[in-house]
């Protein structure tokens, strides 16, 4: 196989294409695919990133562990088309939306007979993803009674299915998820030690978007490019304000938050360009007065002066419709203070004109 690689920054090498001819010989390396989670300026993410490269040619179990929207499925994507089993299926599970009842067949799969409404046999994940790499998502979210066989499977490589008796093995690779502190799981007794142990061989812990505010540029960069494609919507780029409100806000749903955030504002924006007037106010005005006032330690009286100004006139122009003599009369200023105001603060009122 003939690889092209292009280096991210000044962190580990990514495969950029690659040419199909001779697929036997060596393994595949990490495909860079659109997914934005594999560009990065952030220090912390370049040495992640070096580190799976031996994790992925290992074939011990890993446990991804981030808050949700961290991007873990799309990193043991990466690990998966990164190891000896990319020729092998991916497959993954969540666990956390399947009944405590039913998780166990479809891990294990089911004999025909085995419960009411076993009218067949049918295959278990672990079958599904044989010589390939079984993804358990939400892995905190597993009943006792199910952690029990699957901590078997990960020591023996072996079990039955449902209602079966014949022992079958496991040629698989497990990659693990949690949104929730597992140690903390294993401490309240919901979780079990010994499986924890097993899954955390290869630990891998993703940052939350919030620390690594400087990868929000490009992630901007990829969900524009992505929503134009699907939607059709041409919408050529956001204002430098509209940046800085976007980096600075802590996005508690993280990537995926920030993905449908944008897709929202493109969809809504009559624009070609994303200015304040689309950011949605829950964002716009996610730090009230009281933590502004608390940030004093950090934060000058007038930077805190420019983010109320800025916030309050953004909030009156969207009101009025960016008409600049209704806005002066309701907030009681002259338009020619109010015009060197807004050109203080670089808004431009034609983006809340309708």
């Amino acid at each position: 196989m003939t690889y092209a690689t292009s280096q991210i920054d000044d962190g580990a090498q990514f495969v950029k294409s690659w040419d199909r001819s001779d697929t036997e010989e060596r393994p595949a390396r990490p495909v860079q695919q659109s997914a934005p989670l594999l560009e990065t300026r952030n220090a912390r993410m370049k040495k992640l990133l070096v580190d799976l490269e031996p994790i992925a040619m290992s074939d011990s179990t890993a446990l991804i562990q981030g808050e949700s929207g961290t991007g873990k499925e799309v990193i043991a994507r990466f690990i998966h088309l990164s190891s000896q089993r990319h020729r092998g299926p991916f497959v993954g599970v969540n666990c956390a939306s399947l009944p405590e009842g039913v998780l166990d067949s479809e891990l294990f799969g089911h004999e025909r007979g085995a419960f009411t409404g076993a009218v067949r046999q049918r295959p278990g994940r672990f079958e599904m993803a044989e010589a390939g790499t079984l993804f358990l998502d939400e892995i905190g979210s597993a009943p006792l009674r199910v952690q029990l066989p699957l901590l078997r499977v990960l020591q023996e490589r072996q079990y039955e299915r449902l209602g079966g008796t014949r022992t079958l093995t496991a040629d698989v690779r497990v990659l693990a998820a949690s949104n929730i502190d597992l140690e903390q799981c294993v401490k309240d007794g919901t979780f079990r030690d010994d499986l924890f142990y097993r899954l955390n061989i290869l630990p891998v812990r993703l940052p939350a978007l919030r620390e690594r505010p400087e990868d929000i540029p490009l992630f901007i960069d990829h969900f524009l490019q992505q929503t134009r494609s699907a939607t059709g919507h041409a919408v050529e780029g956001i204002d430098v304000e509209v940046e800085q409100i976007l980096r600075s806000y802590p996005w508690p749903g993280n990537i995926r938050q920030l993905s449908n955030t944008l897709e929202r504002m493109i969809v809504l924006s009559r624009s070609p360009r994303l200015g304040v007037v689309d950011v949605p106010v829950e964002i716009l005005h996610w730090r009230d007065d009281e933590e502004l006032i608390a940030l004093g330690n950090g934060v000058t009286y007038w930077e805190a002066r420019s983010r109320f100004d800025r916030r309050f006139l953004t909030h009156a122009l969207e009101r009025h419709n960016g008409v600049v003599s209704h806005v002066a009369e309701a907030i009681g200023m002259s338009r020619k203070n109010l015009y060197a105001r807004l050109d203080n603060l670089r808004i431009d009122v034609q983006q809340f004109r309708r």
